[in-house]
């Protein structure tokens, strides 16, 4: 047999062996990503969306704020905008979620968790007569402005393949980074501190710090809790709506576990940016994971139809109580 014959079968040979290999490399690969989406699809309560439907016109509650008047003893609630009524609602609310695996090797992979969310926010404002000095009712319509949502929200679930009880090779997430996104260019969250009673941790790297059960986000039952959002705007003083939401079990759906509740004005910082806060009080249910959310609203893209962009930001994640918590 000739040299050049013999050469050129064993370069073949070896082109079979490699492409085998790819093959086979390919096929786990997709296996791998595959077996992650079932468990990703099998699981939409934790990974899923709340609170972005469609919405009918609702009366927008801007906050009570205490007042004293004068003469007399007890504190009354005023509204803050005593000249208009609000109606909001959103339209053609959709959700659509992309999922990319980033598979490291046969045993562990990285999945990251896009949720796409578009549709149209209208404000309807209305004058608010007063009948008395504490009775109003709603008057004339003033103006509508409508404007287009498109927010993005991003997380990253790190996922192990472990036995399961029955001894068989399953993937399991055990670890999540906080689920962050924003709409609109001028409004961001840059930190939460979460402080429950002697410990303190800032989080600011949204994107990349997993959280594990055993490095998990902590509110003490018996203790102090407080959330501080650190926001950047580019308006002075307290020109944002803070909210949050705590209490959506990943297994259950009970109304009376969810609670939601406004932060307060703190200060704002040498850097330019705002500090909101308010104290948390968790539930009963000792060491279980709840869903929660913080949402940030610019008032000025809210109600002035003059800003076309809705300007909102919101960071999701998963926390534990405990009757006590330690640094």
């Amino acid at each position: 047999m000739k040299k050049y014959t013999i050469i050129s079968m064993g370069l073949i040979f070896l082109g079979i062996i490699i492409s085998c290999g790819v093959s086979e490399s390919n096929n786990e690969v997709t296996d791998i990503e595959s077996a992650i989406l079932k468990v990703i699809a099998a699981d939409d309560s934790t990974y899923g969306i709340e609170g972005l439907g469609d919405i009918e016109d609702e009366d927008y509650s801007l906050g009570k704020v205490p007042e004293t008047y004068l003469g007399t003893a007890v504190p009354t609630q005023s509204m803050r905008d005593s000249n208009y009524v609000w109606r909001f609602g959103r339209r053609g609310m959709e959700v659509e979620r992309v999922v990319t695996v980033e598979v490291e090797d046969d045993s562990s992979a990285v999945a990251l968790i896009s949720h796409d969310i578009t549709g149209t926010f209208h404000v309807k404002q209305f004058e608010r007569v007063w009948t008395t000095d504490g009775q109003w009712e709603k008057g004339d319509s003033v103006r509508f402005s409508e404007k287009p949502i498109d927010m993005t929200t991003n997380r990253r679930v790190a996922f192990r393949k472990r036995l399961n009880r029955e001894g068989e090779e399953r993937w399991f997430p055990v670890a999540m980074t906080l689920q962050s996104g924003h709409s609109g260019g001028n409004l961001d969250i840059e930190a939460l501190e979460w402080v429950a009673e002697d410990s303190t941790l800032v989080l600011t790297d949204f994107d990349t710090i997993l959280y594990n059960r055993n490095h998990p986000l902590l509110l003490s039952q018996m203790g102090v809790n407080h959330m501080n959002v650190v926001l950047s705007n580019d308006v002075e003083g307290e020109a944002e709506k803070v909210t949050g939401r705590l209490g959506y079990h990943p297994r259950l759906s009970r109304p009376d576990s969810r609670s939601r509740f406004h932060f307060h004005y703190n200060e704002t910082l040498d850097t330019g940016d705002k500090v909101y806060t308010q104290r948390i009080i968790p539930n009963r249910h000792h060491r279980r994971h709840f869903k929660g959310f913080v949402e940030v609203i610019d008032y000025r893209t809210l109600f002035d139809h003059d800003f076309v962009e809705y300007s909102s930001a919101t960071l999701g994640f998963i926390y534990t109580t405990r009757e006590h918590v330690r640094p």
